[in-house]
């Protein structure tokens, strides 16, 4: 096998393992010198700083991605927790507003009272 099939076999490993790419790791597995894949394989350069770039892509794609996620799973944990206090907090004003509304009632109930006392007392001309 000649160099330059070496070489692009380093590289088809190290991506196939999910190693990360450089020009001084593929000369490192190839036992080679960097300056030789830079001199003298100047198209497999290129392959492997695109490569390299592709890499950095993808894990910062994969980094965005995972903070997009624990965020929205923070953002929902949230969103449960303000929805039980608000429901919790809506059902002590539904209790509060009932029991004034029973208060108002007892108190129509007996100015009601009072008012037929009052007719019955001034229909006899007391």
């Amino acid at each position: 096998m000649d160099t330059r099939e070496q070489i692009e076999q380093a590289i088809k490993q190290m991506l196939d393992a999910g190693e990360s790419i450089s020009i001084s790791a593929v000369a490192e597995k190839c036992d080679v010198s960097h300056s030789l894949i830079y001199n003298r394989y100047p198209d497999l350069k290129e392959k492997i700083k695109e490569l390299k770039s592709g890499q950095k892509a993808r894990q910062k794609t994969e980094s965005d991605e995972a903070l997009i996620s624990t965020l929205l799973a923070k953002n929902k944990a949230l969103q449960e927790k303000v929805k039980s206090e608000t429901s919790g907090q809506a059902e002590e004003a539904f209790k509060s507003m009932l029991s004034h509304v029973q208060q108002v009632y007892s108190m129509y109930d007996q100015l009601l009272d009072d008012r037929n006392k009052l007719a019955e007392r001034l229909g006899r001309g007391q």
